[in-house]
C-alpha cells in the first residue's frame, strides 16, 4: 500500500502526509507501575562489554502507562552534548518516548558513535542500542512496532548502521547532515530494506552534499548513497515536490512493500538541523526537520522487532 501525500501550497508545514491506521502492539512495560514519569527527563544506565553508557528517557505529556507508545531513539552529532541535541531538535516535543544516548569519546577526542574511522573501536553501539531498547520496553508502555532511530551528523551514519545491523528492529530512521562512511554502510547491501528519510543542505562543509575524502576514508555524494537506498529498496523513480523556498523533497514510494526512501535537499544550506535557528531567512531553516520526521515517521509500516 503507497500512502497518499498531499501538498498544500508551499510551505513545509502544509506538507500533509496521509498516514495508514497503525496498530500497537503492547509489550512488558504496559503493565504495572510507572517507572518513568511524563514529561519528566530520566537519567539511566546500561553495562554494554563492562563499558558503562549514559542515556536520558523523558515520555511525553499526557502518557499513560497501558497505551503503548512510539519511542525515538535520537542520536547527536560528533563532539555534541546529548542535552543540547534535545534543546535544538525539540524532538521532545513530539507524542513519543525520546531516549538521548550520549556517545563515546573517540580516540580523537571528541564525543563520537560507532560507524566513523574516527569512533572508538571499543564502542560498542549496536549494543547499547539492544540494551536502551531493552531497558525502556521494561520500564515504560513501548509500542512495539513503533520504534525509530533519529540521527544528525555523525549519529545519522549510526542510525544508518543499526538499521542495517539490527534487521527488524525499527520501522523508519531519519537522518539529518548524515555523515555515511563505509564504516556506517556494513553490513547494508545485504540487508533488509528500511523506510528512511534524509536532510542534507548543498552548502554543508562539515559532510559536504557532493562528498569528499576525509579522516582517510570516503564520504559518498549525498545523491549516491540515497539512491543506493533506493536501489536497494527496489523502488520506481521518484516524485519530485518543491516543498518551501530553495528546499526540494524527493520521495520514492514504489519500493518494496511497506518501505519508502525520501530525501530533503537544502539548496544553500549548511550543517544545521533545518529548523532549529532563530533566522527564518537562513535556507536551513526554510523547514522544520523535527515536524517532516514526525510526518515520515507516521506512515512508516510497524516494524518486527527483535
Amino acid at each position: 500500500m503507497i500512502a497518499a501525500i498531499v501538498l498544500l501550497g508551499g510551505s513545509a508545514a502544509q506538507y500533509v502526509l496521509a498516514a495508514p491506521r497503525v496498530v500497537a502492539t503492547p509489550v512488558a512495560g504496559c503493565a504495572g507501575a510507572p517507572e518513568y514519569v511524563a514529561s519528566a527527563s530520566v537519567p539511566q544506565s546500561v553495562n554494554v562489554g563492562r563499558i558503562t553508557r549514559n542515556f536520558t528517557v523523558r515520555l511525553p505529556a499526557g502518557y499513560t502507562q497501558g497505551r503503548p507508545t512510539p519511542l525515538i531513539i535520537a542520536y547527536h552529532g560528533r563532539g555534541e552534548a546529548a542535552l543540547f541535541f534535545e534543546r535544538y531538535t525539540q524532538l521532545s516535543r513530539l507524542p513519543a518516548i525520546l531516549v538521548y544516548p550520549q556517545a563515546m569519546r573517540s580516540t580523537s577526542g571528541p564525543r563520537s558513535w560507532q560507524g566513523a574511522p574516527y569512533s572508538d573501536p571499543k564502542a560498542d553501539d549496536i549494543g547499547f542500542t539492544r540494551e536502551i531498547i531493552r531497558t525502556v520496553r521494561a520500564n515504560a508502555c513501548v509500542d512495539n512496532g513503533r520504534i525509530f532511530a533519529v540521527g544528525r551528523s555523525n549519529g545519522g551514519g549510526l542510525a544508518n548502521l543499526l538499521a542495517c545491523q539490527l534487521p527488524g528492529q525499527f520501522a523508519a530512521i531519519a537522518m539529518v547532515s548524515g555523515a555515511f562512511y563505509p564504516q556506517a554502510n556494513q553490513g547494508c547491501a545485504q540487508a533488509r530494506p528500511v523506510s528512511r528519510i534524509e536532510f542534507h543542505g548543498t552548502e554543508d562543509r562539515i559532510v559536504p552534499y557532493w562528498g569528499l575524502q576525509k579522516f582517510g576514508s570516503v564520504l559518498p555524494p549525498i545523491p549516491d548513497e540515497v539512491g543506493g537506498w533506493a536501489r536497494r529498496a527496489g523502488c520506481a523513480p521518484p516524485i519530485e515536490s518543491r516543498i518551501a523556498n530553495a528546499t526540494t523533497r524527493i520521495d520514492w514510494l514504489a519500493c518494496q512493500p511497506g518501505v519508502m526512501v525520501s530525501h530533503v535537499r537544502i539548496e544553500g544550506g549548511t550543517h544545521l538541523w533545518p529548523g532549529s535557528g532563530t533566522t527564518p531567512l537562513r535556507p536551513s531553516n526554510h523547514v522544520n526537520a523535527t515536524a517532516l520526521i514526525w510526518q515520515f515517521f507516521q506512515l512508516a509500516r510497524p516494524g518486527l522487532t527483535g
